[in-house]
Parts: C-alpha cells; structure tokens; sequence
C-alpha cells in the first residue's frame, strides 16, 4: 500500500497542487460577496503570475519538472566514477559508455529545458535530439545484442568442455586410456589458446 500511495503521491500533487492560502481568501471574499467577479478575475490573475516559479505556476511543478533529469544526471556521474574500474569485458565498458553518453545528453537536455526563459526550444532542436539519442541508443542496442550473442557461444562451449572432461573422460574411456586422453585435450586447449 505504502509503495502504490509514493509512486501515485508526486502525480496527485501535478493535477492537483496546492495553492497559496492568498487564493483562499480571494475565493472566500468572492463567496461572501465582497468582491465583484470581475475585481476577482483580475486579482486571481494578478497573484497567479506573482506566484509563478521559473515559468512554472508553483515550485511543486518546477520540481516535478527538473527531478526526473537530476536523478538521470546523478546517475551518470556515479558511472562516469565506476568506469574507470570496470575491467571486465571491453563490451561492457563499451555499453556503460555509450550510457554514460545517453544519460548525460538526455538529463541535461531536460535540465536546460526546465530552465529555458523561453516556453519551448526551437522545433529544429527536438529533431536533432530525437535524432541523437535514436543513434547512440540503436548502438547500446546493438553492443548489448552482440555481448549476449558472445556470451550464450561461451557458456556452450563451457559446456561442451565440460561434457569432454568429465563425462566422456569417466564414461566412455578405459581406464589404460585416460591418461592420454587428457594429454590429449590439453594439447587442444592450448592450440585454442594460441
């Protein structure tokens, strides 16, 4: 129940935010009839644009806007810190790579768009990072497909050298035989290791 009411509690909060106590006691003198529609027209929109933040209409917008690309950003700087130490495989520091990249151009992207003075970016600019980030996710695509690929041939064939070493070794060898039967797979190991 707890994790159902915090994933819902920061959209509840868009559709329906606070508003200042002002808008309150506006609405309350409209109610008793101390103001006018029109003087309550006018002061509603007066304190609305008082109360904007950074274009946004209250700072609970503004947060909900620019949290998402922080933590996306936070993120890419925790692996630009891991990647020095993955030692792994080149494909994997290849993949965190390409996400180091994607993470940080999309977070800064939507951090330079919460902050824009302007309502929106230029249409020119959502194609080119429309066209980016299709690029270099297509290639985080393509390394992950191709690491799976070399992995699924590696475990079979640890499976297979497993299978020769022991089964076929107790199995199906005599015991005279088994000493040059290893002689000989290890001489094939090594010719693979070449």
């Amino acid at each position: 129940m707890g994790a159902v009411f915090a994933c819902t509690a920061p959209f509840i909060h868009v559709l329906y935010p606070k508003k200042s106590p002002q808008f309150k006691v506006l609405k309350q003198q409209l109610d008793d009839g101390k103001i006018t529609q029109e003087t309550y027209a006018s002061k509603y929109k007066t304190l609305q644009k008082s109360k904007r933040f950074i274009g946004f209409t209250n700072i609970r917008k503004f947060w909900y806007a620019i949290g998402k690309p922080i933590s996306m950003l936070y993120f890419a700087l925790l692996l630009i810190y891991v990647y020095p130490f993955i030692i792994i495989d080149k494909k994997v520091k290849r993949i965190v790579g390409g996400s180091i990249i994607l993470f940080l151009f999309i977070s800064m992207y939507f951090i330079v768009w919460t902050l824009w003075h302007r309502q929106d970016f230029p249409k020119e600019l959502y194609y080119w990072a429309i066209g980016i980030v299709s690029i270099i996710g297509s290639m985080i695509s393509i390394f992950i497909i191709n690491y799976n690929k070399d992995k699924t041939m590696l475990m079979n064939l640890h499976s297979l050298m497993r299978f020769i070493v022991n089964d076929v070794k107790h199995k199906y060898v005599a015991e005279e035989d088994k000493a040059r039967f290893v002689e000989d797979y290890m001489d094939e190991i090594e010719k693979l290791k070449g």
